[in-house]
């Protein structure tokens, strides 16, 4: 056996610095041992992309098997071109190869690194780091208050990279003193660790097998095998079925194919804007919105504050919010339109005329926010009309979200006594947004134990079964309720500031959540990767002059809202069509579906299950997902042909309703 002891001393010897009778390897030798590493990160990148596969069934089968491994296989490989181009920069530019094996080391960890927390991330919300979602809160000023890592994280990633630096380091080194070494005896290299072995008969084999069977079951429409593959962040596959649609039997079950969002779209909105009268009584508006407060968390043992304040007035039992994030949840609170329709509004920058009508009728307009309404863009879209003095949305630097709303609320009462002592008449709009409950759930303590002190995503990430994850759940269940007591507690200090001033019986007060929170009981932890009950569902209590106290059975949605508030304060009903998809949330229909919308989908609840549907046409390859249908649970449905034909009506209403103020190019 041939041996490599004098190949590892030597690697650790040129490393550190000590003496070497060898001289270094050729650029050739180098850069064979940096295809090597190439190598030996794909392999390693793909035990690592299992992790995407959590979930999978056990009674899968034998090939669906194999043909979700090849394609893991190709897409890391496809990933690993982007650290096979660091490693050809390196070699053709840095001349120590000491240094170059250092470098390659640091960018193959940092690859690794990468695609490690991809797979938490995707098993806490099923998003990638590829994903525009992902790049919006990089990219956008504001975000640090809604994602909140904490220190272990960062700790752990920075020990994480060093040591995988280290590893990677050793092992290009070993591989270039190795290739010196039989090069030096005049011994061929492995004809198959050669690049273009690697590459015609490896890599290429592999994706043509993959994007084969995937045609074919675009064709078959075999739903196992095309949701086998979804948790791969970089899998192109050809839409066959899609080419051949035309050549198919016309009554073969594939569902359909809906772009809810043209690309050459651009807002046609409204197409009538309503006023409120002169004559009109201007009564307050003052709505509260507790940050990720789901249905189940209203009752009189965890916010007394808010369950007294719902005796008087109208609590609607069957309410959901309008998106599964605070994004979705608000716009179409305000807006009365889909979730659909933010990107076209936030381009032209268009304020809902909601507020537009308020403030033309005189009113006093204040934002109150524990988040920064730069992130998501609500000073671009909801607040791009209203004075910059008018928002308070900054604190100062190192506090959490519960010291945040003490101080919003100190702020709040400190304008209400402005108003009393200046004698300002003006009707006002308030909008106060408490940010306790969302992650990372911060709260001085509370009642409920045992409770996590801080959220470690890497343990929320990797917990998925067994007696760990139930009591994960609980921990991190009990700090969010303590974070829901406290939220309270700051609502209840709210609401009796607007008693104080005499201003409670002649406003409009809702208090309600801007969408809901799960604990892995759909296989999800918090917000914004689903449409199922946990996080769509949440409270909405309504109180004011003319408003009936009392219970609202009746399905209602936060597209309701505005509407409902501007024919409240004197605007014609008759032209509720011509600016809001919403239903009157006094008189609401028996039965309806009702479109909740995600950041990339549309959900479309129905009685037959949750639909899931691409915002955009997935066209003729790409990474768009598939159209799904849902459970209430979230356990996707055997036959979604069958779901889409018996509700093909309902599906046709939401098309029509998310082009209905869009014009195309």
């Amino acid at each position: 056996m041939p041996d490599h002891s004098h190949s590892t001393e030597a690697a650790r010897s040129d490393l550190v610095g000590g003496p070497s009778p060898r001289p270094a390897p050729s650029r050739g030798e180098l850069g064979h041992a940096l295809f090597r590493l190439w190598l030996l990160n794909v392999l390693a990148g793909t035990l690592v992309g299992s992790l995407w596969f959590f979930d999978a069934p056990v009674d899968r089968a034998p090939w669906i098997r194999v043909y979700v491994s090849l394609a893991l296989v190709s897409s890391v490989a496809v990933l690993a071109l982007v650290p096979g181009a660091a490693f050809l920069v390196i070699w053709r530019w840095i001349r120590s190869w000491r240094l170059a094996c250092l470098m390659a080391g640091f960018v193959g960890a940092w690859f690794l690194a990468i695609l490690y927390t991809d797979t938490i991330v995707y098993r806490l919300l099923r998003y990638h780091f590829f994903d525009s979602a992902v790049l919006n809160v990089v990219l956008t000023k504001g975000s640090g208050d809604s994602i909140i890592l904490g220190a272990y994280v960062w700790e752990t990633a920075g020990l994480v990279i060093g040591g995988l630096t280290l590893i990677q380091c050793l092992c290009s080194a070993w591989f270039a003193r190795r290739i010196q070494r039989l090069n030096g005896e005049g011994v061929r290299g492995n004809l198959f660790l050669q690049p273009k072995t690697v590459v015609v008969l490896g890599f290429l084999p592999t994706l043509l097998f993959s994007q084969s069977v995937s045609a074919a079951a675009d064709v078959a429409q075999h739903r196992e095998a095309l949701r086998a593959i979804q948790p791969i962040p970089v899998v192109p596959r050809v839409r066959l079925g899609q080419i051949i649609e035309p050549l198919l039997d016309p009554d073969a079950a594939r569902p359909p194919e809906m772009d809810l969002l043209p690309v050459n779209a651009t807002l046609d909105w409204p197409h009538q804007r309503p006023e409120i009268p002169a004559d009109a009584p201007k009564r307050n508006v003052f709505v509260c919105v507790l940050d990720s407060w789901r249905r189940d968390m209203f009752d009189p043992e965890l916010t007394p504050n808010i369950s007294a304040f719902a005796e008087g007035a109208r609590v609607f039992e069957d309410h959901l919010s309008g998106g599964n994030g605070t994004r979705y949840g608000l716009f179409t609170m305000l807006y009365g339109l889909h979730g659909s329709y933010w990107f076209p509004v936030l381009a032209q920058r268009r304020a809902p005329v909601l507020v537009e009508a308020m403030q033309a009728a005189g009113y006093d307009v204040r934002v109150f926010s524990s988040a920064s309404m730069s992130f998501p863009e609500f000073r671009e879209t909801a607040w791009v009309g209203v004075d910059d003095q008018s928002i308070l949305d900054s604190f100062p630097p190192g506090l959490v979200s519960y010291q945040k709303d003490e101080l919003l609320a100190e702020a709040f009462e400190a304008w209400m006594e402005r108003r009393r002592v200046t004698r300002d008449e003006r009707p006002f709009f308030a909008f106060v947004l408490i940010d306790a409950p969302h992650q990372p759930y911060e709260n001085p303590g509370g009642p409920y134990a045992p409770a996590v002190e801080s959220l470690d995503y890497i343990e929320l990430g990797r917990t998925t079964e067994g007696p760990e994850l139930v009591g994960l759940q609980e921990r991190v269940r009990n700090a969010y309720k303590n974070s829901v007591v406290h939220a309270d507690q700051t609502a209840g200090r709210l609401l009796d500031t607007l008693e104080r001033a005499g201003e409670s019986e002649d406003t409009f007060t809702i208090v309600t959540g801007d969408h809901g929170e799960e604990f892995f009981e759909c296989g999800f932890w918090g917000h914004t990767s689903n449409f199922s009950p946990p996080q769509v569902q949440v409270p909405f209590i309504f109180r004011g002059p003319g408003i009936e106290p009392g219970r609202e059975p009746r399905p209602t949605s936060h597209l309701d809202f505005s509407s409902t508030l501007l024919e409240l304060l004197g605007a014609d009903p008759a032209m509720r069509g011509g600016y809001s998809l919403g239903a009157d949330l006094l008189a609401p229909p028996e039965t309806r579906d009702r479109v909740v919308a995600g950041w990339s989908d549309i959900g479309l609840w129905t009685a037959s299950g949750i639909f899931d549907i691409p915002l955009t046409a997935p066209g003729l390859g790409g990474w768009v997902q598939e159209l799904e249908c849902y459970d209430l649970p979230w356990d996707p449905v055997a036959d979604v042909a069958l779901r889409c034909r018996t509700e093909r009506s309902a599906l046709e209403t939401m098309a029509r309703e998310c082009a209905l103020f869009l014009k195309v190019r």
